[in-house]
């Protein structure tokens, strides 16, 4: 199976608050071929189909030759799961050209609310299978708090449906959690078949947030993000301390992975000039890469 590179339109959330059509002009000039939309305004908190309207939308990305194979679908805080639109969600993504909805992320704490979400995943997922679409999970750190022998993660894995519930695996916020993210794709196998890409700045230490605090695996879940997730903890691609040789040699081993995906969260420099230097890491190991593994 071919690796293909996509862009998480989190990278530009800000810019596409300001200007959204502008701003998928500018990740189709850089060379991107597939993004990964986000579907809500955050400074307004209004979806993108209420400004726009969806043939609009649709036209625009196939002006860009831009290929929206997946988008982020999450809840407000403080909202939940179920509490969304999700007929809704479904049709509009499958509209837009959406092979995939991911959720991107539950403020799950403990084995009860884990389980309980493992329920709504569920449930989603088999109504996103009716539709024709695959679901995701997206994790970030606090999923691979642990409890007893096991963590908050493998919970998730273990009581989700694998015929409607795969997961998106961000492979730095696998080692923030403490986790070999190698090792867990390995662990996952096909249940996960798209991954998030970042970059760690070499100055985090710990890099494992639950050893950054006297709390451990106690710490809020909440905390964990205002007060131990720094913003500039995430750097450029190549510019960190993740070894991209070995973790896309290990991808193009697997042979399973259909979408790389930039996630750029970083505070450093100009966003749009990132997100172009980004493309070009990635290009080097997922194409480059693949071209030296195959000779």
């Amino acid at each position: 199976m071919t690796m293909e590179i996509g862009l998480n339109l989190f990278s530009v959330f800000k810019e596409l608050n300001e200007d959204y059509f502008g701003t998928l002009e500018k990740v189709a000039e850089f060379g991107y071929k597939n993004v990964e939309l986000i579907t809500v305004n955050f400074s307004t908190g209004k979806r993108y189909t209420d400004t726009f309207s969806l043939p609009v939308i649709k036209q625009k990305l196939s002006d860009l030759g831009l290929n929206s194979f997946s988008a982020h679908e999450g809840v407000a805080p403080g909202s939940a799961i179920m509490d969304a639109d999700w007929d809704r969600i479904i049709e509009e993504n499958a509209e837009l050209g959406c092979q995939s909805i991911v959720f991107p992320m539950a403020m799950i704490s403990g084995r009860e609310d884990t389980l309980q979400t493992a329920g709504h995943l569920n449930q989603i997922g088999k109504k996103c299978t009716e539709a024709g679409l695959s679901f995701y999970y997206h994790n970030h750190a606090h999923e691979f708090r642990r409890i007893g022998e096991t963590s908050l993660f493998e919970l998730l894995v273990e009581n989700t449906d694998p015929a409607h519930v795969k997961f998106e695996l961000d492979l730095v916020w696998v080692m923030r959690g403490g986790y070999d993210s190698l090792a867990l794709l390995g662990k996952l196998g096909d249940r996960c078949d798209m991954v998030h890409q970042k970059d760690l700045g070499k100055h985090v230490n710990p890099v494992n947030i639950f050893k950054s605090s006297q709390e451990g695996n106690t710490l809020d879940t909440m905390k964990i993000y205002t007060e131990y997730v720094k913003p500039n903890d995430f750097v450029n691609l190549g510019t960190g301390m993740v070894n991209f040789q070995e973790t896309y040699h290990k991808l193009h081993q697997l042979g399973y992975i259909r979408y790389a995906i930039v996630e750029n969260e970083g505070q450093h420099g100009h966003k749009f000039t990132s997100i172009e230097n980004d493309l070009k890491v990635m290009e080097k190991y997922v194409h480059g890469l693949k071209k030296l593994t195959n000779q």
